[in-house]
């Protein structure tokens, strides 16, 4: 359909026909709500799209002991590749979660946390290990970039899936 049809459409439009699709809409969203994790998942399927990258298998996933006032449970989660593994700890902290997480083998790099609309980052000492702190709750996705820590370098990146902190 040309842009010419469809503006020729919308012209033939009434306040009852625009009255009548408003209650079709608030009928939907009332039976059939679009979930809230739509949105994010979106954006991080189009930031995959520009991304010569990697990608993390989920390989081990487990509950630790309760943690918080909340009661909440610290979760480990391990990602692997062909040439890296990461561990990572969530502690949940009130509002927000605390991220330790740990490479193998250790190398220089810089870590980045996508959550939202924000990136948080962070580099990785001799030892393998890197903390990312009053990380908000939410959807994210772990991008590891290779190279001098906190500039990256041309090599590939490594990200993970997706996850719930």
């Amino acid at each position: 359909m040309s842009a010419e049809s469809r503006a020729g459409a919308a012209d033939q439009l009434d306040a009852r026909d625009e009255e009548l699709l408003g209650l079709l809409r608030e009928c939907h969203e009332a039976l059939d709500p679009m979930p809230g994790s739509v949105v994010e998942r979106s954006l991080f399927a189009l930031a995959l799209q520009d991304l010569d990258a990697e990608v993390f298998r989920l390989a081990e996933r487990y509950e630790l002991e309760p943690a918080g006032a909340r009661g909440e449970e610290a979760r480990v989660v391990t990602f692997d590749s062909d040439s890296l593994t990461v561990m990572i700890r969530i502690h949940p902290q009130d509002r927000v979660v605390r991220v330790d997480g740990w490479l193998a083998p250790p190398q220089p790099c810089r870590v980045e946390l996508r959550t939202g609309g924000r990136v948080i980052s962070t580099g990785v000492d001799e030892e393998g290990r890197f903390v990312l702190d009053q990380v908000p709750r939410g959807l994210a996705q772990l991008v590891v970039r290779r190279g001098e820590p906190m500039t990256g370098s041309a090599e590939q990146s490594i990200l993970t899936p997706a996850i719930v902190l």
